[in-house]
């Protein structure tokens, strides 16, 4: 069976106490951006390591969380920026004045990324349908983010059947329809 890529296991979080809104906002930039928590929290400490803090209301736990490509001395550091002050009062002062830095951030990432994802989506497409595309590609393309691409693979000729026992169970019914169609065609 084909298997595609697993993410690989996170270290223990670090908890800090923020207001609910500044975790969720950097929660939110993190997801956007694809980059850890500890990535984010990391760089608005050092945009903004002298940040005072404006009280915004109850504060919750709030863990940051490293990821693989996250160096493995990032908490430490993360300690290190606060200086003098609580990590707390250091990360949440840190989030609200870097804030519209980093939003201005997400939205140059965004616009890059949707015009890679169009590049990529295009060259899926095309390499899934061409007849010469090799086999070790088709396999790769069988892993691909988008139904429509592995759609494609199912319906290629030279697809290898482990590929298409592994798209007879995809989670999208257009996939799964494409090997069946194929299975039915007897090709």
């Amino acid at each position: 069976m084909i298997r595609c890529a697993a993410v690989p296991p996170t270290r223990k979080p670090l908890v800090v106490q923020v207001p609910a809104t500044v975790a969720d906002e950097i929660n939110d930039a993190a997801r956007r951006t694809q980059r850890s928590v500890a990535f984010i929290v990391r760089r608005a400490l050092a945009a903004a390591p002298a940040a005072q803090l404006v009280p915004t209301g109850d504060r919750a736990p709030f863990p940051i969380v490293t990821d693989e490509d996250d160096p493995a001395d990032t908490l430490p550091k993360i300690k290190a920026a606060a200086g003098s002050r609580s990590l707390d009062d250091a990360v949440a002062a840190a989030w609200t004045a870097t804030r519209a830095r980093f939003q201005a951030w997400i939205a140059r990432e965004e616009d890059a990324g949707a015009a890679e994802q169009a590049d990529d989506l295009d060259t899926g497409l095309r390499e899934a349908a061409s007849p010469s595309t090799a086999v070790g590609r088709l396999v790769e393309l069988s892993c691909s983010d988008y139904p429509k691409v592995r759609a494609l693979v199912a319906c290629h000729p030279a697809a290898p059947a482990q590929v298409l026992e592994t798209l007879s169970g995809d989670r999208e019914p257009y996939v799964r329809d494409a090997v069946e169609n194929r299975r039915l065609k007897g090709s």
